[in-house]
């Protein structure tokens, strides 16, 4: 367990972070449980690219000190999913939960999954980010801040957490063009 000074008040008075609403499908509740069951392939697949990184890579964990063992729920905003990561090394975890599911955590990030995954491929600066207002960070930010440094005095990007094919062009990401006379 994490040392109290690492413990944001919300969750030492025994109170859970949860994503913001979102609006209510044809399916109801029942659309979120379904999200959530059919996202657990994905939910392996990010549990053993972390543990993989674990292996390649044991400096980044230990660069996080005790805040590898924080909980730290990651909600694309709108979705009925969202992911709880725990960045314990060898034993780090990924898990896809309800996202208006209450989930005990010590830090929760929330964008638009449009923005989570410009961060992931670090085509967008998370600072710029949560100034603007695009990114919300809650509950205890020393845990979200830890592993921001950690990953960064690693010199690694996001998206050396979980290898993703770069991203085709689109509303997150614009057609390169040629250059204009």
């Amino acid at each position: 367990m994490l040392p109290q000074s690492l413990l944001h008040p919300v969750h030492a008075a025994g109170r859970f972070l949860s994503a913001r609403p979102w609006p209510q499908g044809p399916l109801g509740h029942l659309g979120g449980r379904v999200a959530a069951t059919a996202m657990q392939p994905l939910a392996v697949m990010l549990t053993a690219s972390l543990r993989r990184l674990a292996r390649q890579r044991p400096d980044v964990f230990e660069r996080l000190g005790p805040a590898r063992q924080a909980r730290i729920l990651i909600c694309p905003a709108g979705l009925p999913v969202a992911f709880l990561v725990r960045p314990d090394g060898g034993a780090g975890a990924v898990q896809v939960v309800r996202a208006a599911t209450p989930t005990p955590c010590e830090a929760r990030i929330e964008a638009p999954l449009d923005l989570l995954l410009r961060l992931m491929q670090g085509s967008e600066d998370g600072d710029a980010a949560f100034f603007a207002a695009d990114l919300w960070i809650e509950g205890e930010t020393a845990v979200v801040l830890s592993l921001r440094n950690a990953i960064e005095e690693a010199e690694m990007r996001l998206v050396d957490l979980v290898p993703l094919p770069p991203l085709p062009p689109g509303p997150w990401r614009p057609a390169k063009q040629g250059r204009r006379s």
